[in-house]
């Protein structure tokens, strides 16, 4: 890895960066960040970055305070004439409001991509976007990676037989097709029919699950309501299991409980978010190698969509 390369973490991703940083061989480097009695934060390189490419891993989930926070780090690495600045996005804020949902609303994902690219970023690199309409909000380089290579494997050393793979939703068919070239699998779609965010009034399943491991594949889970409750509709209808494979693992208000009251017998998410649960049904699979890869073929100027190629 070239000597004008450093990398660098916010205050909520440092164990993920640890992670990445090891897999390169990089030192992690290390950002001042003070936060006020007001609130305000405050942040400083202590050291030159001057010309230097710099790769700044972020999570920006809630609360916005880690948002802003990388969005102050971008800005004092461009004051600091640094020759770029990549930012290593895992999880991308607000990618379910991409488009108008009625009159008189926003659409945030767009105002996520002005804030970004006004603050100086030269590129980012994330992973399973919501949609891929987003790509549209950037004109600078946006890469999104696909977690497809960590889960197949992982899926694959499970040792389960008569697999199934299921999509939550119609808008999930491409993915599960993916999926479906790497393994023996089936394939079944749920027609969901939704009151609400986060609500579904009803379910039908499109396909034959009976005597199957179902393997639910999605980019995210969030409180959990309707993929628990596909679980439980998947069980009525005669498959051996059910587990879900989902990248981000937001995992908001009850949903650790709806988790384990439910028929999911195992949900495995990446570090996109949180890194740890102490939950008998989650297990994370980190994402720190496959992000480690991705810096290393951009620093060496080679194509990241060999990454999305299972062995």
């Amino acid at each position: 890895m070239e000597n004008s390369v450093k990398l660098y973490a916010t205050s909520t991703a440092v164990e993920l960066a640890g992670k990445i940083a090891t897999a390169l061989g990089l030192p992690l480097h290390y950002i001042q960040t003070e936060k006020f009695s007001d609130g305000e934060l405050s942040v400083r390189f202590n050291e030159s970055v001057r010309g230097q490419m710099v790769f700044l891993v972020a999570k920006v989930n809630m609360p916005y305070e880690h948002f802003f926070e990388m969005l102050m780090t971008v800005d004092a690495a461009r004051r600091s004439s640094a020759k770029e600045v990549v930012l290593v996005l895992p999880y991308l804020p607000h990618s379910r409001q991409e488009r108008r949902d009625g009159q008189r609303t926003s659409i945030s994902s767009r105002m996520v991509a002005d804030i970004i690219q006004l603050m100086g970023a030269d590129r980012i690199i994330t992973l399973d976007l919501h949609t891929n309409a987003i790509e549209g909000f950037y004109k600078i380089p946006l890469d999104p990676l696909s977690s497809l290579r960590l889960f197949c494997d992982h899926i694959k050393n499970s040792g389960l037989d008569h697999l199934c793979l299921c999509s939550p939703d119609f808008g999930g068919i491409k993915r599960i097709r993916e999926y479906k070239k790497h393994l023996d699998a089936e394939m079944v779609v749920i027609n969901k029919e939704r009151l609400k965010a986060n609500q579904v009034a009803h379910m039908e399943i499109i396909g034959e699950v009976k005597n199957r491991n179902i393997i639910i594949v999605d980019d995210l889970v969030d409180t959990a309501g309707t993929l628990c409750k596909a679980a439980d509709v998947l069980m009525e209808h005669g498959a051996t299991s059910v587990r879900a494979y989902c990248t981000h693992g937001v995992l908001s208000g009850a949903a650790l409980d709806t988790i384990q009251n439910s028929q999911l017998q195992k949900l495995c998410i990446s570090d996109t978010v949180n890194e740890k649960f102490e939950h008998p049904k989650i297990e994370v699979v980190s994402c720190a190698p496959l992000l480690a890869r991705a810096i290393e073929h951009l620093v060496n100027n080679k194509s990241l969509s060999v990454l999305d190629k299972v062995s």
